[in-house]
């Protein structure tokens, strides 16, 4: 049978297990043609290896997983949470109304937590340089019922998503930015005397709640705080030297999270890096300088098979791995984190991955390949389970419209499509981890990681660079 039925039978199957699941279905007998199908489409990859056939065998499998999960008792959360479409704020409020949360603090608290497992931050912000298109990204409209789980946004979308699930709970979060400033984020009024910043957009004090919440790291966009600190964006408290004793203050503050997340049940006492760091000989030598050559080379080589065995938190990519690698880094011996350098290397992500959307699989024109590959970097998900409907799109994947004709329509409704061309122009996120070579500073190893490559490791610079050249580096 011809792959491209095979692969048309296994998508149907899919939608057909979605819905299923929504009913609360998990039929064995699903599980077993997942099965049967798992082993054709692999055979296919083998010979014919593509984006959206390791999207459908990943999704066959997690069907596997959940339908085994709900029949043999062995439920794991991230399966769930990774299988179905859900409503992101729905699954919040019911996560929170199944916590039988009354306190609005913890509600706070725990929706800022949970919310920022499940987002990821769109890093085509960051690469703009026009100061318009920056705006546009920022006014994209977002459906606070509709959107899903693991969708990617800016600080003005997450804000209303977080904003839509506190006044579910009759929490009111004000919406606060510095004028000329695109970046917002909440504030909410605990007492007369107390308020809560909540800001996991913002990379503040080098690190990012989006990346901590998923790693179960201490946060530093959640804090409470003196009403007298209403209205003071997090990040220039700590990039301000002039603020160094207002950063200090803070810092104190952020110690009652810990007490928040122990209610919570999140920690016993301690958070899983710092129980990482506390156990490893590694990292207590944070203001030590390493002098025996000997010593030095063994430390790198030590630390180097640390992160090669560094346990990965579920569902962190490659832009948020920046901020939890950088815990540990900073913990090292001051000449060892000195032979460590780490960068977050910005894919064009149509250029990195079209060249698998063959078009022996898509027959349809490059404007509706970008948008497809799109939905596939937004989760796999997205584009196995949503029904599109809509014309313009429609359009697009018959070639009815020219890219002339496209540009065109963009233009005259640059606000109603506005999340079509976040898409278009997402960026893919590498985490690059490379070690020198003391005195020398020749390369050691380079360290690549992201979800869907998994982790890359290069002991030279040729082939390092040879690599390179099979990818777009913005």
């Amino acid at each position: 049978m011809d792959s491209e039925v095979i692969i048309n039978e296994a998508l149907a199957f899919i939608e057909k297990c979605d819905e299923d699941f929504l009913q609360n279905l998990f039929l064995l007998e699903n599980a077993k043609k997942a099965r049967e199908y798992l082993t054709i489409l692999k055979q296919i990859k083998k010979d014919n290896n593509s984006t959206i056939l390791t999207a459908t065998i990943k999704k066959l499998d997690f069907i596997i997983k959940q339908i085994d999960a709900v029949n043999y008792h062995t439920y794991e959360k991230e399966s769930i949470l990774n299988l179905v479409s859900l409503s992101v704020t729905d699954y919040i409020i019911n996560l929170i109304k199944n916590k039988h949360l009354l306190d609005p603090l913890l509600i706070a608290r725990y929706a800022y937590i949970e919310l920022a497992k499940v987002l990821y931050y769109d890093i085509s912000y960051v690469k703009q340089t026009d100061l318009e298109a920056k705006r546009k990204i920022c006014s994209a409209p977002v459906n606070v019922k509709k959107e899903k789980i693991f969708s990617y946004v800016v600080c003005t979308q997450w804000l209303k998503l977080y904003t839509y699930i506190l006044d579910e709970f009759g929490i009111e979060v004000i919406k606060r930015n510095n004028p000329g400033e695109d970046h917002v984020w909440g504030e909410i009024k605990l007492n007369d005397k107390q308020i809560i910043i909540v800001d996991a957009t913002d990379y503040i004090n080098s690190s990012i709640d989006l990346s901590n919440a998923k790693s179960m790291s201490p946060t530093v966009g959640f804090a409470v705080l003196p009403k007298e600190f209403s209205n003071m964006k997090l990040f220039d408290i700590f990039n301000d030297s002039r603020d160094i004793e207002i950063a200090k203050k803070v810092k104190e503050y952020y110690a009652f999270n810990r007490d928040l997340d122990i209610s919570l049940g999140y920690i016993t006492d301690s958070y899983p890096n710092e129980k990482i760091i506390e156990e490893n000989e590694l990292f207590h030598h944070t203001s030590d300088i390493i002098r025996n050559q000997k010593d030095i080379d063994k430390f790198l080589r030590s630390t180097m098979s640390f992160f090669k065995k560094l346990k990965i938190p579920n569902n962190m990519d490659g832009y948020e791995i920046y901020a939890y690698y950088m815990t540990f880094i900073k913990k090292l011996p001051l000449n060892i984190k000195a032979n460590i350098s780490e960068e977050t290397l910005y894919v064009d992500s149509f250029n990195y991955k079209i060249k698998k959307l063959h078009t022996k699989f898509l027959q349809a024109p490059s404007e509706y390949l970008e948008y497809l590959d799109g939905l596939i970097y937004s989760r796999y998900y997205k584009y196995l389970t949503e029904k599109e409907n809509n014309n313009f799109l429609e359009k697009m994947k018959m070639g009815l419209l020219s890219s002339e004709e496209i540009r065109d329509s963009i233009s005259k409704n640059e606000l109603v499509i506005a999340e079509i061309n976040r898409n278009i122009n997402l960026y893919y996120a590498i985490n690059k981890l490379h070690f020198f070579e003391p005195m020398t500073s020749e390369t050691l190893s380079i360290q690549l990681y992201e979800p869907m490559m998994g982790t890359k490791y290069f002991t030279n610079q040729e082939d390092y660079n040879e690599f390179k050249r099979t990818i777009s580096l913005k």
